[in-house]
């Protein structure tokens, strides 16, 4: 697969999470949502979103073990 193929816009993303453009554009900001803007345009790898969306839904264990 060449690096163009794995590029997905903001409807390709919205679509794979099944969630609205919207909500795309705000976990971009408020979540550190990886991504790269390219002219206007938002880019997204799905390795990196699968990686940003295990982290973001796991607990972080070694946070948890400082804290105690």
């Amino acid at each position: 697969m060449n690096s163009e193929e794995s590029l997905w816009d903001i409807d390709e993303v919205a679509k794979y999470l099944k969630a609205s453009k919207d909500s795309v554009y705000r976990w971009i900001t408020k979540k550190h949502m990886p991504c790269m803007k390219v002219g206007k345009k938002w880019l997204f790898r799905k390795e990196e979103i699968d990686v940003w969306l295990d982290k973001t839904q796991r607990p972080n264990t070694e946070d948890k073990a400082m804290d105690a």
